[in-house]
């Protein structure tokens, strides 16, 4: 079993979704819980896209969130990159990926060192 640890930069963008979505946290939290690599796809560089239901989202999970982890095996650890909604967009760009994990990777150095 994985640890999850949810940084700022993800919990701002969960925050911005929990505004519109009540259940969003939960829906992530059980997510990330029952994570399998098997069942997920997988981006290179530990990364992984979760297709993500939630309660509040009336829809099949083809139209709905998106979720991108970082798998750290080292310390057995999840940590959520992005969260992103299908029907705003189709996907989310290499370049714009890198950005957030670089800002994730820096947080995560903080939070080991402290």
């Amino acid at each position: 079993m994985y640890e999850i640890i949810v940084l700022p930069h993800f919990h701002g963008q969960l925050k911005r979704y929990a505004k519109k979505y009540r259940h969003i946290k939960n829906d992530v939290i059980e997510k990330l819980r029952g994570f399998d690599k098997r069942q997920h796809v997988y981006l290179g560089n530990r990364i992984y896209k979760l297709r993500l239901k939630s309660k509040d989202i009336p829809r099949g999970k083809n139209k709905s969130l998106r979720l991108v982890i970082l798998v750290v095996e080292m310390t057995s650890a999840i940590v959520p990159v992005i969260l992103y909604f299908k029907g705003d967009r189709e996907d989310i760009s290499k370049k714009e990926l890198k950005e957030h994990l670089q800002i994730i990777l820096f947080e995560l150095e903080l939070y080991h060192d402290s």
